[in-house]
């Protein structure tokens, strides 16, 4: 009979980061479908800010420095995914609710309101997926072979 099982067990903080790495990828290819979407049922053109680059460069980087953050917060902190699930979703509220202002354009002019639900909804898709995809990754050992 043969062991499948690896003899090398990845730690919190190796699942963390990679959890994070491939939820950051998977929701940067999420994200730019949405935009797609959103940019042929709005009709919005503008992609000075809010472009494939913006979206990639944003995502995959917030998410692995989520990744981070979870693992640390699971080494160091008594009931951990509460915290950490309770500190993203505090964060996407502000983040998300961010848009909402008057000025928001790096030019002080206000940001048109097709950017604003498209800049919505790409913060809110990182936010839950940082909340509730990255502890999913790191916590199923089965993913990770071990």
């Amino acid at each position: 009979m043969e062991n499948n099982s690896t003899a090398y067990r990845y730690s919190i903080s190796t699942r963390g980061i990679l959890g994070g790495l491939f939820v950051g990828i998977a929701t940067a290819i999420i994200g730019l479908i949405f935009d797609l979407v959103y940019r042929k049922i709005t009709g919005y053109e503008f992609a000075e800010y809010i472009n494939i680059n913006s979206i990639i460069f944003f995502t995959i980087p917030t998410l692995v420095v989520g990744g981070i953050v979870y693992s640390l917060i699971m080494q160091f902190v008594r009931k951990g995914l509460f915290v950490y699930i309770s500190l993203c979703l505090v964060l996407t509220l502000v983040v998300a609710l961010v848009p909402l202002g008057p000025n928001m354009l790096p030019t002080g002019n206000p940001m048109p309101p097709s950017a604003r639900g498209l800049t919505l909804g790409l913060e809110l898709l990182t936010g839950l997926m940082g909340a509730f995809a990255i502890p999913y990754f790191a916590r199923h050992a089965e993913i990770w072979g071990d």
